[in-house]
Parts: C-alpha cells; structure tokens; sequence
C-alpha cells in the first residue's frame, strides 16, 4: 500500500556513541554500531477493498517481519519486460537494491493492484537480475526494493467512515544498513570542513553551551563555577536536496559523521567580521569587539568566503585594537579585502544527536530535507 506522499515519508538514520566528556570538555567517543538503524515513518490512507485487506493483513502478521517497499527509491520500467526474462532493466544505482533481498513490481495503486515479488540474484547499474523467470510486465511498471523490517510499535487505526481508514505506519528495518562513507570535502588542520551552507528556509537557532557546575546546600548562597572555562557553540544545519545524486551525496557525509562520533568544521553562518582592508598576512576589520578578549581556542579560525565562490581558511594569531578597527594578524596569505564577501568564525564540531531524519517529500529523484545540530568541541584537545 502507498503512502499518503501528502504527508511525506520520513527515514530516521539511528546510530548509538558513546560519549565520555570530562570536567575540562574534553571528549572520548566510541561508536557501538557498525551501521545505523534505519526507520521508516509514513501515513497510508486505505479505502473499501484496500482497507479490508490491509486490516486483515495487520490482524494476523502484525507481528512478523515484513518485506517492506522503500517507497524513496521506487523505479518506474521504460520498456516491458517479456515474459520468462530474469533480467528488470531499470537504475539501480543510488537505489536500495540488495542481492539476496526481494523486489516488488506493481502495476497501479492499492493493496489488490497486480504485483508480484522476486529474489534478487545480482545488480548492475542499469539493470536487477532475480532468481526466477518472471511473466510479462508493461512499461510504467514500478518497481520497489524490499527490505525486512517490523513494526516499532502497534499501527493506530483512525476510521474516518466505515470504509474509509488511515493510518501511521512505523518500521524499523530488520538487516545491516551499510552505506560508503564520503565526506569529499576541504581538510583543515587534519579534520574535514563543512562547505555547503545551511538551507535558510527557517530561522537558525544557536546558542553557547557551558559546563556549568552548581553546589547548592540548600541553605546559602548556591556556588557555580564553569568547570571547562569556555563556551560551546550549537548551531543548527539544515540541507535541502534535489535529486538522488545529491542525495546519495549527503547520506555519504552523514555515514562518515557516524552520528556523535566524528568531528567537522563548521561555520557559524554569520557575517562575523566586516573586511576593511588587508595589510601582508594581517586582514583589518570593522570594530567587532574581538580584540577586547584575545584569540582562544574555540573562536579563532576564519572561513573567508571570495565573490568568486572560493573559500579560505585560515587561524587567528593575533588581535590588535586600531581606533574604528581591528587587525587580525593570521597564519597564512590573506586575499583583498574586496575580493572578501563574508567572514565567519569556524569551530571543530560534532553533530549533537545520534539521530539523523529526512523528511522526504517525494521519492529520491526529487525533494528531501534533512536537519540536525552540530556542538563545539575542544579543538586543540581533537
């Protein structure tokens, strides 16, 4: 049964880290699983023949391993297939296929559409072998990967009338989810950077995270001391994809990132710093107030964005007060400031949660939106 794309399908990527953080901020992480659990949540809206048979297959196999159609990574037949052919020729790259798993064709919407189910025998980009001969199906067919997987918890039914019923759909798929990690991106001081920018659809939140240590007897004045001594950024990083290309691509980075276990760059998105002009290694700034506190870990490497898309990345040495400006002595070459359009402070991060969802808002050649946030990490500790 298809779900109700009026609502979207979401996919939840689950990893589990251990995180051991000390007094100081300092991290140990250690990630407990070889892949992350995959789960899969989506409205279906049943009706007359559908919801009879829908209801009766709940009843009794509610409780079983199903063989689940990834709905994202449907393909659609452009030639038929004749009967007796093993042989399914649709593009199976970028798609959840798996050798010794089934695959669905189905022909038209609905529990009592003409489907069939088959084994797959081996993959090649542009094609699915199945292990048995298979009758003869049209172009248009769809053609779904199938995957184990159960219910997390007991479908609720709402009856809109007695023949009409929808319901909410969760499962978690029972099988290993490997996917090639790739992060494909910028390497500074020996961690990868976060190059593509925050999809700004919503407002972004952020805000500075302490450590803060509270002895309170109940009795007196309460004692807090901020036992790592400095602050730590959480913002948060929302991607928009089109297509299944860029999305294979982010999957890639978000295996590499292991949910809470690897650190990245990231750019606080903001226009941090106004560039006045540049003097040798030096870059003058408009007054920001930096000066006032010195250079500290945490606050001190710059991502220079250029008019021409090119980025630079460079560390903080030194912070001088000049009357209305600020010069900022740093480690390496510095581009013309009018070549500058944004400067923005980075800090070493992790992603803050072990729980990674897309909203797909249609099948994986078109929309999907996915959205976590990112904590600072002690830097020079990594």
């Amino acid at each position: 049964m298809e779900p109700d794309w009026a609502e979207g399908v979401s996919e939840t990527l689950s990893w589990k880290t251990d995180v051991l953080t000390s007094p100081s901020g300092a991290e140990q992480r250690i990630a407990r699983r070889l892949s992350p659990r995959r789960l899969y949540e989506f409205t279906v809206l049943a009706g007359n023949a559908d919801a009879r048979a829908l209801e009766t297959q709940l009843f009794h196999a509610g409780g079983v391993t199903w063989d689940m159609p990834v709905f994202p990574d449907v393909a659609v037949l452009s030639a038929p297939i004749a009967a007796g052919s093993q042989v399914i020729a649709v593009p199976a790259a970028g798609r959840d296929f798996v050798v010794g798993d089934n695959l669905l064709l189905k022909e038209g919407f609905g529990m009592l559409a003409k489907q069939t189910v088959a084994q797959i025998q081996s993959i090649d980009a542009g094609s699915v072998t199945v292990t048995a001969p298979l009758g003869a199906w049209p172009a248009g067919t769809w053609v779904y990967p199938l995957r184990p997987a159960v219910f997390t918890d007991t479908p609720a039914i709402t009856r809109h009338s007695d023949s009409l019923m929808r319901l909410q759909l969760r499962f978690r798929l029972a099988a290993h989810n490997p996917f090639a990690p790739a992060m494909n991106a910028a390497i500074y001081r020996g961690h990868p950077v976060l190059e593509q920018d925050a999809d700004w659809v919503d407002d972004l939140t952020a805000e500075y995270q302490r450590q803060l240590l509270e002895l309170d007897n109940e009795v007196g004045i309460p004692y807090r001391t901020d036992t790592a001594g400095r602050a730590f950024i959480m913002q948060q990083h929302v991607w928009s994809e089109i297509g299944r290309q860029a999305q294979a691509r982010l999957r890639g980075q978000l295996y590499y990132l292991r949910g809470r276990q690897r650190a990245i760059w990231v750019a606080s998105q903001a226009q941090d710093f106004i560039p006045v002009r540049t003097v040798g290694n030096a870059l003058v700034v408009a007054v920001a107030g930096f000066s006032e506190f010195g250079v500290v870990p945490g606050r001190r490497d710059l991502r220079l964005q250029l008019v021409d898309g090119t980025r630079v990345y460079r560390r903080i040495l030194t912070a001088t007060r000049l009357s209305d400006y600020e010069l900022l002595a740093l480690d390496g070459d510095v581009p013309p400031a009018d070549s500058i359009s944004q400067v923005s402070l980075m800090a070493l991060c992790r992603q803050n949660t072990d729980d990674i969802t897309w909203e797909h808002t249609t099948d994986a050649d078109g929309f999907a939106q996915v959205s976590t946030t990112f904590r600072g990490l002690r830097d020079e500790l990594e």
